[in-house]
């Protein structure tokens, strides 16, 4: 008696649907076994009759499971074409050379503070010196960053904003280094067409210095020091901006920025008043204004971690009024040491041009000379290499 066609379809998804009960019955028995097997002690002996009676049941239900129809179909084979295959990730080196210009250095010298993260940056000035270096590193590679240590260095010769020239030839020697600041700078060439002239800096660690710092080629510091009887901090490692330096804002920075560890001495530059401490602590951290009629000028000294003097107070010059910090808006423990006219409050000094206060340049000694010129001797290589 032939099963209506009705009955046929009824029956046909009773069997897929009994299918589909037996899979999954299947399923959550071997994954059951799985589980137990995993988490079982590794130094325990396992219950092996329990796992044999589980293993013939998984067994049984899957004999019991429908054959496929004879008459069913199997899937159809998909072709190559048809397959998508998920593209494996690019797998970028550690220390992958930066693109253009950046160029890594095979030579590894045992001198080198930080061995295998040596690198150097070969430029032709076009715009400005920020284009010019993001033209060979990209932003996240921290071309802007490596430009303003290019500047700071440079800025000491000329004025980088009138003073380039399109052609203008400039060659780094630089190394990675841990924490935001990211690059050293080893050694600087300049090759100026305004001046006719090139500017050379190398970065050597005198034996009585605590820190590293920039010469020339005949071992004259690039940047100036002010005499400890004028200065606000005598005991820094650098100087990271200085007046008139672009900041974000109607006015470019106001004041001059001592790098140097929290809880360094700050001295009055000059014999004083004190006019205000602590005011706008929010982005000045602690603070003090000091008041110097003799000379003309009023000297902020801001993001301070102690202040030492109160208001009304009278200090003489290189009395120890506070202590650095990294209190207000800040990214990182510095001096900022402001000076400014008495009269006319926009106007601001630097204090390496003042004429009030009195600089000089540290040189390398004679007897670490020929340790200097080996420095920068292997700097040249460097750059040679790159």
């Amino acid at each position: 008696m032939a099963i209506p066609p009705y009955l046929q379809d009824k029956l046909s998804r009773k069997k897929r649907s009994k299918g589909k009960i037996l899979f999954n019955l299947i399923l959550m028995a071997s994954l059951g076994l799985n589980a137990y097997l995993l988490t079982a002690p590794e130094n325990s002996d396992l219950p092996s009759v329990e796992v044999a009676e589980a293993a013939e049941a998984i067994e049984n239900i899957a004999n019991a499971a429908p054959q496929e129809s004879p008459d069913q179909a199997p899937p159809a084979e998909l072709n190559d074409a048809q397959v998508e295959v998920a593209a494996e990730p690019e797998v970028i080196p550690e220390n992958v050379a930066p693109k253009l210009q950046v160029t890594p250095v095979s030579y590894v010298a045992p001198e080198s503070q930080n061995k295998g993260n040596l690198l150097t940056l070969h430029l032709k000035i076009r715009n400005s010196l920020t284009y010019s270096v993001c033209q060979a590193m990209t932003k996240k590679q921290g071309c802007e960053m490596m430009s303003a240590y290019l500047s700071r260095l440079l800025s000491w010769k000329f004025d980088i904003n009138k003073s380039m020239r399109k052609g203008d030839s400039l060659d780094i020697a630089y190394e990675m280094v841990a924490g935001k600041t990211r690059f050293r700078v080893l050694r600087l060439v300049y090759n100026s067409q305004l001046f006719n002239e090139v500017y050379e800096a190398s970065y050597f660690n005198r034996e009585d210095s605590e820190w590293g710092s920039y010469f020339d080629q005949k071992g004259q510091a690039i940047a100036q020091k002010v005499v400890d009887q004028f200065a606000p901090v005598r005991n820094y490692q650098e100087i990271t901006s200085l007046p008139g330096d672009f900041r974000k804002g109607p006015i470019g920075h106001r004041g001059t920025d001592f790098k140097t560890p929290i809880g360094t001495p700050v001295y009055a530059s000059f014999e004083a008043k004190v006019l205000r401490v602590n005011w706008n602590v929010r982005a000045n951290g602690y603070c003090v204004e000091l008041d110097h009629p003799r000379e003309g000028v009023k000297t902020l000294y801001l993001h301070l971690s102690r202040v030492l003097v109160k208001r009304g107070q009278y200090v003489k010059q290189g009395d120890k009024i506070a202590e650095t910090g990294n209190t207000g808006r800040t990214f990182a423990p510095h001096l900022h040491f402001e000076l400014k006219s008495r009269g006319q409050k926009e106007i601001v000094y630097n204090p390496f041009d003042f004429k009030h206060i009195k600089t000089f340049h540290q040189t390398v000694s004679l007897e670490e000379q020929d340790s200097f010129q080996k420095k920068v001797s292997l700097y040249d290589s460097i750059l040679q290499k790159g």
